[in-house]
This record gives structure tokens, C-alpha cells and sequence, in this order.
């Protein structure tokens, strides 16, 4: 009975509230805490959830105050077609940046809720990099920016997701490296019991990210930019999305960031995990 009242003062207010395992009888000391352990796991769902209903609100905000305020303005008064074609553009781009945002928010709750099917085969991953770095040359050019491609090994991965995971990290290397540097796509097979790990790295010169932000820097919508500078550029989703490709695959992505150099770090297993598996988010691993 002591149970029952405990767990149903359970409100979405008051989450912190526990079942007493110590004056629980021995035979539902185990159950105690299983529902404890359970209450602990929708605490901190919830939790993330709601930060990210308010980090959602935000980002939604800017590009529709734009749109607003922008068409309020060019409305007030007589325009030339000039003018007006000029704020039908300048609109797309705000509607392009929503869609964008969209496309990624379902890509992510489609797989926290293990409803994206993994197409796993052998790819070269030498292969794929060049081929991203071909993509992204006419950018890096713009930027002043080398693009390099090392190693050669084969990966066990869905290409459309590998290669939505290297584009995510190499349009926020490109974005970061300071003109007239590198930025380095590696590829390696570390040995380790049960047939090893294939990495495949993006390294970028410039300043280090400040180490209090490495830690929530593949969270959803986290920018390191606590003024959100950068917002009309970024949909602060893209790395969110690496983590989530990457636990996917039964593997991870890392960070390593000093100064002068960043480097992530995506880890296949040789054997992907099935999506129907997908683990519950994880902190970040930093270095």
C-alpha cells in the first residue's frame, strides 16, 4: 500500500519522488528498486525533453520573426518590383532554413524511436571521403581551404548515413578552419578482439572548443555560441544527428580539441548494431 501511494504522487512535477527501498519487506526490496531506477529514467527523458521543447521554440522563432517582420516592413509602404523580389528571396532562404530544421527533427525522432532501417553493407570508406571531398572542393576553395583524404580500409555501414554523418562533420570543420590551412580526412582499422573498429576521422585546424562546452557540443540544438551568432547558418542539429547515426551503427563519435587542431572521431564496429537496438542517448566522449 506504501508502494501504491508513493508511485501514484508521481506527477510530472514531481518526478524526484522515490519508492523507500530500506522499510520495503525483503521480497520487494528488488522491485523497489527497478521502479526506482525507472522513475530515474523518465526523470532525466523528461528533462531532456522539455529542454529541448524550449531550445525548439527559439530556433523556430528567429527565422519566423524574420519572415514577419521583414514582409511587415516591405508592406507599410509602395514598393518597387525590385524591392519586392528582394524580400521573396530573401524569405526563400528563411523557408529553406525551416525546412532544413523540420528534415532533421524527424530524422531524429524517427530514430529514437528505432523506425530508421540501417541498409548495412561493405563500403570503401577511401572511396566515400574522396568523394566527399570532391563534393565539398568549390567550399573549401571559397574558404581558402586544403581538403586531404589518407588511409584506405573497407567499413561496414548504410552509405547514405555514413555519408550524412562525414558531410555533417566536414561542412563544421570547413566552417571553423581558418583560411590557408588543411582539413584532414583519415581513415584507419584499429585491432581489437572481435574484428575491430574502423575510424574515420575529421581534423581542423583553429581555435580549441572551450573544454566546458565539449560535453554538450552533440546535444540537440547546442551551440557553442551562447549568443547564438551563427544560428542563420546552422540548425545546431547537425551533430546531434552524428550521435545518432553513429549509435545507429552500434558505434560512437568523439571529440578531441587543443589548440590549433579538433578532431572527431567516428568508430564502425565490425559488426552494426540493428537499429531495432538503438541505446538511449549517451554523454559525450571527449578528450
Amino acid at each position: 500500500r506504501r508502494m501504491a501511494a508513493d508511485a501514484a504522487a508521481v506527477t510530472t512535477s514531481r518526478l524526484a519522488t522515490r519508492l523507500d527501498v530500506g522499510s520495503a519487506p525483503a521480497e520487494l526490496r528488488e522491485l523497489a528498486a527497478a521502479l526506482n531506477d525507472m522513475l530515474a529514467r523518465l526523470q532525466d527523458s523528461f528533462s531532456r525533453l522539455s529542454e529541448f521543447s524550449a531550445d525548439l521554440a527559439h530556433d523556430f522563432r528567429t527565422p519566423i520573426s524574420n519572415l514577419i517582420g521583414q514582409t511587415q516592413v516591405t508592406l507599410a509602404q509602395s514598393r518597387g518590383v525590385a524591392e519586392y523580389e528582394a524580400l521573396l528571396e530573401s524569405n526563400l532562404e528563411e523557408y529553406e532554413r525551416l525546412a532544413r530544421m523540420i528534415e532533421n527533427m524527424l530524422f531524429l525522432a524517427r530514430a529514437d524511436h528505432a523506425q530508421v532501417a540501417l541498409g548495412i553493407r561493405t563500403l570503401d570508406a577511401r572511396e566515400e571521403l574522396d568523394k566527399m571531398a570532391e563534393y565539398f572542393e568549390a567550399v573549401a576553395a571559397d574558404r581558402e581551404v586544403a581538403l586531404a583524404v589518407t588511409g584506405t580500409v573497407m567499413v561496414q555501414a548504410d552509405q547514405t548515413l555514413l555519408r550524412r554523418a562525414v558531410t555533417n562533420l566536414l561542412d563544421n570543420a570547413l566552417r571553423h578552419a581558418p583560411a590557408g590551412s588543411t582539413v584532414r580526412l583519415d581513415v584507419e582499422r584499429s585491432p581489437a578482439p572481435g574484428g575491430g573498429t574502423t575510424c574515420i576521422r575529421v581534423t581542423n585546424s583553429g581555435p580549441a572548443i572551450p573544454p566546458e562546452t565539449l560535453p554538450h557540443i552533440f546535444g540537440r540544438f547546442y551551440r557553442a555560441d551562447p549568443s547564438r551568432r551563427n544560428s542563420a547558418a546552422s540548425t545546431g542539429l547537425g551533430l546531434a544527428i552524428v550521435d545518432t547515426i553513429m549509435r545507429l551503427h552500434g558505434g560512437s563519435v568523439t571529440v578531441r580539441s587543443l589548440e590549433g587542431e579538433t578532431m572527431f572521431s567516428l568508430q564502425f564496429p565490425a559488426e552494426p548494431l540493428a537499429a531495432a537496438a538503438l541505446p538511449a542517448p549517451a554523454p559525450a566522449a571527449v578528450s
